[in-house]
């Protein structure tokens, strides 16, 4: 059943007005804003930046703002100095964004905490950083980076978008009620429910009359048939009838999370490509539980521990990589009957083309009833943080021109381009046709002359437009996505668009979506218990991420090693880690509920 949380959730985002471009604030009265122009500006004077003519955009005259950001364009995988996206906003906005550092990954983070750390001179802007909301806080009451509160109190855009996503303000604003990072605002309704298990409709069709398996007993006769079956017509018992991987952080491969939410609501991911917030705690009547301790989790752990010894959950589960995984279900002979992924387990060319193709052989096998009746799918409330997305530092010679990229960034109009390239080129606007959700469209891509032989991406040199990188990566831009904006995106058929395809899988898992409230938030920690948490998601959080594993494999006996098990989460004290959580919690509705 589909419960009031989503209902209310789309009805506010459905509703949501377009967002214009532009913030027309006059600048705030801050006595300690700096009086100099952006650092590297070669044009505008210090008396000409400091007036209290409001900036608008596209600017009178060129400025620059330097930047860091932490982005998988990097290295040899591109930038975003080097960047169609980059050129355009100097081209139609007249202003110039100077990357001094485009780095990824967890070195990438490394090198700007040292930077943070070095007393050097700081880029102007943050465009990602990775940062976690105690991080950012802490560089924010060191003075390193600032406050965006009376810069923003005007921005138009900012505002809009606050109206549209009711929880977006609480998720930016900081214990110690400062706004530090603009936010990025990404509203996909298919990543609210990525923890999704594919299923091969071929062999549904040969060995179960093409009925879908609806509980965990039906899944386990579906397994099983498929193992000793011979579903791929081979003569060989090669087949594999489900499987994942954990390894190596990718998007929601990881089958445990499926699987145990027939038995509890459980939004923890072994491994995935961004963090989970609030994963292995729930809210009941106000009071926050950690699940893997629970009755419910044990048995979760031994009906998979069923699968494992029996062949039917792959061994390979928990030491593959994705490459590994992919190879099993892309070979030319069929062999995976269920594989869990975010994304599409299968190869997806002629998708990207809108053309009959594999990938119409796979769909997502909805969630399952647990023995008690439970079935519930893994939900993800937006996370409008994220990366930690649009940041000024203490070197910042106009933070108002800063925050009015950021604001002008999170336009519908340069949400677009930041994604698809220039208006006219990489997208346009539509006045009829249907829209990925099967409604009216407003906008939609526009193919490319020609695609780049590496897989990258559109070849736009027949054009004149030849940058290493087309576009910003999502997670390391300033997005205005609303749902509205996403779902109005026109399919020439939604049933062989990947964003329909998604919209409509995500859509069927929302009907199993975890009582309202019952999710915890994204919450603000104070300095002091940040760190605390910290420690605690590294013991507690490592150990019961290893201990699933171990019981799941036979390493840790279900029955035998449960209450010592039990045993060592008291030693680490778990008590004070549910504790931290509540009080953050209890702040949290007092001021955002």
């Amino acid at each position: 059943m589909k419960r009031k949380m989503v209902t209310k959730l789309f009805s506010c985002l459905l509703a949501s007005l377009l967002l214009l471009a532009g913030c027309t604030s006059s600048k705030p009265n801050d006595s300690s804003a700096p009086s100099q122009t952006a650092s590297g500006s070669s044009t505008t004077s210090t008396e000409e930046s400091t007036s209290n003519e409001a900036i608008t955009f596209p600017l009178k005259e060129k400025q620059t703002l330097t930047a860091f950001v932490i982005t998988p364009f990097a290295g040899s995988n591109g930038d975003y100095q080097d960047n169609w996206v980059t050129s355009i906003l100097e081209k139609e906005e007249n202003i110039r964004i100077d990357f001094q550092t485009c780095t990824s990954g967890e070195d990438g983070k490394t090198k700007l905490n040292l930077l943070m750390a070095s007393g050097d001179k700081l880029p102007d802007i943050l465009l990602a950083t990775k940062w976690t909301k105690a991080e950012t806080m802490l560089y924010g009451q060191q003075g390193l980076i600032i406050p965006l509160n009376d810069y923003l109190k005007d921005c138009e855009t900012w505002n809009k978008l606050n109206e549209v996503c009711p929880d977006r303000l609480g998720q930016l604003t900081m214990s110690d009620g400062n706004v530090y990072c603009y936010g990025n605002t990404n509203e996909t309704l298919h990543s609210m429910y990525q923890a999704r298990m594919w299923i091969y409709k071929p062999w549904v069709e040969k060995l179960m009359d093409g009925k879908m398996p609806t509980t965990t007993e039906e899944l386990y006769q579906f397994l099983t048939a498929v193992k000793n079956e011979d579903p791929n017509g081979n003569g060989i018992q090669d087949e594999i009838p489900m499987t994942g991987c954990i390894a190596d952080g990718s998007w929601a491969t990881d089958p445990t999370t499926f699987l145990s939410n027939a038995f509890l609501q459980n939004n923890n991911i072994l491994s995935n490509t961004n963090a989970v917030t609030g994963a292995g705690f729930v809210v009941n009547d106000g009071k926050v539980e950690f699940q893997f301790s629970k009755d419910e989790y044990k048995d979760a752990l031994a009906y998979m521990n069923k699968l494992f010894k029996e062949g039917l959950l792959d061994s390979q589960t928990f030491t593959q990589d994705t490459t590994q995984m992919k190879a099993s279900v892309q070979g030319e002979t069929p062999l995976v009957a269920c594989v869990s992924s975010g994304g599409f387990p299968c190869d997806t060319t002629e998708l990207r083309l809108e053309q009959p193709g594999p990938y119409q052989d796979w769909t997502v096998l909805e969630p399952l009833e647990g023995p008690d009746g439970v079935r519930l799918a893994a939900y993800y409330p937006v996370d409008y943080f994220q990366t930690c997305c649009g940041v000024v530092t203490k070197d910042c010679a106009n933070p108002e021109l800063a925050v009015k990229l950021f604001d002008l960034l999170a336009t519908e109009e340069w949400t677009l381009t930041q994604q698809f390239g220039e208006e006219g080129i990489g997208w346009e606007y539509v006045n009829e046709g249907t829209s990925i959700s099967g409604g009216e469209a407003r906008w939609k891509t526009i193919d490319p002359p020609a695609y780049r032989e590496d897989g990258t991406g559109g070849d736009y040199t027949s054009l004149g437009i030849d940058f290493v990188k087309n576009i910003w990566d999502t997670d390391a831009c300033v997005l205005g996505n609303t749902s509205e904006l996403r779902l109005s995106r026109y399919a020439k058929d939604p049933s062989m668009n990947s964003e329909g395809l998604l919209y409509s899988f995500g859509n069927a898992y929302s009907q199993y979506t975890p009582e309202e409230g019952t999710v915890l938030p994204s919450m603000a920690y104070t300095s002091d218990d940040a760190k605390r948490i910290s420690e605690y998601s590294v013991s507690i959080g490592q150990y019961t991420n290893q201990a699933t594993v171990q019981f799941i494999t036979g390493d840790l006996d279900i029955e035998k090693d449960w209450a010592s098990y039990l045993s060592a989460l008291e030693s680490m004290d778990l008590e004070g880690y549910v504790a931290l959580q509540q009080a953050a919690y209890d702040t949290y509705m007092e001021n955002f509920g």
